[in-house]
């Protein structure tokens, strides 16, 4: 196993254990949050493993461009700006279009607890769809060296997960990578709105780029208290933005 693949996997384990040493958001935490999450996460490792491999195998060395002349560095460095352009424009759909929201994104935005633990708390099809996303534009797209692409995929799982992280930051930070304070602002209760890119840059050029505070209590997250347990709802494409008992007449809006 490569080094990049080491860090891949190293990283949320790390990241959730720090989620045991550093001060609680305060707010609500659903009850057994953790215990939750686990499982989803590791149905989420299995079924991206999976759709990585479907992926290879069909697609093969076929190529458009030949990012594999960019050397390990040059073609990491590539793999990320343009996987975080195409990912940005499939978060913000997924936001804006009702269909791709409840076909899987609300779940991930129906956390109550701001954490690593949610960083991979998502529907089965949202995975589906964010590593289809990683696995054309690294090898088929760009055409990167196997080097390159484990690379690629190391930094992008450590912005995904760092973002989550309930660490405060300089607020400078926020111009270079998402920063757990920008995306608290993104799953803000009420808003799941803006910063929609890991880099900054995407969000920067196509207006939607707002760096969270830098000190202070963490926002409430999620539509409302229990959200994130109703997971039979969810995964059945339902409406879960408001409470049980309060039946929604639309879908939730979502700002573009």
């Amino acid at each position: 196993m490569s080094l990049p693949d080491i860090l891949t996997l190293a990283v949320l384990p790390a990241f959730l254990l720090l989620d045991y040493f550093v001060p609680p958001a305060g707010g609500f935490r659903s009850r057994w949050w953790r215990s939750r999450a686990a499982v989803v996460i590791a149905i989420n490792f299995g079924m991206a493993l999976l759709v990585g491999q479907l992926w290879a195998g069909f697609m093969g060395d076929l190529h458009v461009f030949n990012g594999a002349s960019l050397g390990t560095a040059g073609g990491a460095a590539a793999g990320v700006l343009v996987y975080e352009f195409f990912h940005y424009w499939y978060h913000r759909s997924a936001h804006r279009f009702d269909w791709l929201w409840l076909a899987g994104h609300q779940m991930h935005h129906s956390t109550e607890s701001f954490d690593a633990w949610g960083a991979f708390y998502l529907h089965p099809l949202d995975t589906v769809f964010f590593t289809t996303l990683l696995s054309l534009v690294l090898f088929p797209l760009l055409g990167l060296s196997p080097e390159a692409g484990a690379w690629a995929a190391a930094v992008l799982t450590f912005l995904s997960v760092f973002e989550h992280a309930r660490v405060h930051t300089p607020r400078w930070l926020g111009y270079l990578v998402q920063r757990p304070e920008s995306h608290a602002v993104h799953h803000q209760r009420g808003v799941h709105a803006h910063n929609y890119a890991d880099l900054p840059l995407w969000d920067l050029l196509f207006g939607t780029f707002h760096n969270g505070a830098v000190q202070g209590p963490w926002p409430e997250q999620g539509f409302h208290d229990g959200a994130s347990a109703r997971i039979p709802e969810m995964l059945a494409f339902r409406d879960v933005s408001r409470p049980a008992l309060i039946q929604p007449t639309h879908s939730l809006e979502i700002s573009p």
